[in-house]
């Protein structure tokens, strides 16, 4: 059984895949680990090199092939917080650095597997920003009244088009107030906040059985080409793949 956790800054896939991974890029910070063994990935040469694990910078082109090969592969939302730290503290400016136990000691896979058999959400975040040495503040668990007046917006508005105007309305703030506050307290921008939701409904609808067609109106999205061009930047395959395979996965989201 395949497992994806799809929290509103990251999201974590662990199993493998049917097919190997074309040339692509997204823009998420990925990090990729062979659980036991080795992946292919192709380097700037065109040549196919065996690797442990990647961390990649967002939107660099990349190709894997892990056909078959158990993997974790966590992707990080860059503009939230634990992504800013990444791409300032691991990253710095370089496109792709290659797994070395060096580059992250603390990275505990087998603990991480536990967690997931067991369903520990908190225990998977935790042992993550180990991995990454993060020890700033991801989020602020006391929910300041205005931004939980617009996150509930966003929930109850979800299938239309959201803007800036209408949240400023509903929190009484200005602009660079709202954004500076949204960002403080839920750890990610309001844009990439409300795009993470949709992403969520559309999976719980098309694993539960409704057509894509049906959940591209029920996220917000214009129409099912909509949908399935962002799903596919985002989630690195297109919807449909999920529906074909729904009962091989299972897909959880933790708050």
């Amino acid at each position: 059984m395949n497992h994806f956790i799809l929290w509103k800054d990251m999201r974590l896939f662990h199993g493998s895949h049917s097919r190997s991974v074309v040339e692509h890029s997204h823009p998420m910070i990925q990090l990729v680990i062979a659980v036991e063994g080795l992946f292919r990935s192709k380097g700037k040469n065109g040549e196919w090199v065996s690797q442990k694990g990647l961390l990649i910078a967002p939107n660099q082109i990349h190709e894997c092939d892990a056909n078959q090969v158990e993997i974790l592969s966590l992707e990080i939302d860059p503009h939230s917080n634990l992504g800013e730290w990444i791409n300032g503290n691991q990253l710095k400016n370089k496109h792709v650095i290659e797994y070395h136990s060096e580059h992250f000691p603390n990275l505990d896979i087998e603990k991480i597997l536990e967690y997931i058999d067991i369903e520990d959400w908190a225990g998977i975040r935790q042992d993550i920003y180990k991995t990454f040495d993060f020890k700033g503040i991801i989020e602020n668990n006391t929910m300041e009244p205005r931004i939980q007046e617009v996150v509930d917006f966003i929930k109850g508005n979800i299938e239309q088009e959201i803007t800036t105007q209408q949240l400023m309305k509903v929190a009484h703030l200005s602009e660079s107030r709202l954004i500076h506050l949204f960002k403080e307290i839920k750890g990610l921008p309001i844009r990439n906040f409300i795009l993470w939701y949709r992403l969520q409904i559309v999976l719980e609808l098309i694993l539960n059985g409704e057509s894509l067609t049906t959940a591209a109106y029920e996220a917000g999205f214009s129409d099912q080409a909509h949908l399935t061009r962002t799903f596919t930047k985002m989630i690195g395959v297109p919807p449909s793949l999920l529906t074909k395979n729904s009962k091989f996965i299972q897909v959880s989201f933790p708050e």
